[in-house]
């Protein structure tokens, strides 16, 4: 089987496993101290297992499977707190995006003022938009990918790995389209509602789109990995060695 076909099998059944976790946490119960408990465990665990398998994925293109993901393992610890600290940096990020409306209007209320001339809210919540959106999607990913594929790796000095590429032009497109390509696309695709006739053909409609999202998004995260730190390690992180 060649490389590439089965680190995408490997990274496909990975990312069901993750997500059948992901739907029986999101079911538990809170109304009980064990059930709270069991429901913490759980999160703890899928916190665990999305950093091993998505920090793998940072490995297999300069090491066998098998000693990518025992190097992930071993540094599991740095890489669930840089995934809980790029959680609360979105949430943050989301939080900002929900009063959007307001800074708008506020921003619109000091330009008018200082520029003496109407300034409408709905053109500074346009220019807010395109600058979260650019935040979101491109200034952030340059800054953090190579962070992961370096504690991956490195384990905690893999953290000063941040922003180690914001100086390849090329990786400005390459990161913020291949994201797109994991995450925004697959959830629109699985947003999109054709018109269709029927329940049959309404499930089978939502059985491809869902499976073509679902593809798109493992191969999306592995063509990040690729370009970030996969085969290239002097670009990302120029020190560093898969531990046997």
């Amino acid at each position: 089987m060649k490389l590439s076909v089965k680190l995408a099998l490997i990274h496909a059944l990975a990312s069901a496993l993750l997500l059948w976790l992901g739907y029986y946490w999101l079911g538990l119960g809170e109304g009980r101290a064990a059930a709270l408990l069991w429901s913490a465990l759980v999160a703890v665990a899928l916190v665990s297992l999305g950093s091993w398998c998505y920090g793998a994925a940072f490995l297999y293109f300069d090491a066998p499977v098998l000693a990518a993901w025992r190097t992930a393992l071993r540094h599991l610890l740095p890489l669930a707190v840089a995934a809980v600290f790029l959680a609360i940096l979105y949430f943050a990020l989301d939080g900002f995006a929900a009063s959007r409306n307001s800074w708008a209007a506020t921003t619109a209320s000091w330009f008018t003022l200082k520029l003496r001339k109407p300034v409408r809210p709905a053109a500074v919540l346009r220019v807010i938009e395109i600058v979260l959106w650019l935040v979101r999607w491109m200034v952030l990913p340059v800054l953090w990918l190579p962070m992961v594929a370096g504690i991956a790796s490195l384990g905690w000095r893999g953290f000063r790995a941040v922003g180690s590429r914001w100086r390849k032009p090329l990786y400005w497109v390459e990161a913020p389209v291949l994201l797109l390509m994991a995450a925004w696309l697959p959830l629109k695709l699985l947003a999109w509602v054709p018109e269709m006739a029927g329940f049959g053909l309404q499930m089978a409609s939502f059985a491809a789109r869902a499976a073509a999202a679902y593809l798109l998004f493992v191969a999306g995260w592995l063509a990040i990995a690729f370009v970030t730190s996969g085969g290239k390690p002097r670009l990302t992180q120029p020190k560093t060695a898969v531990s046997p």
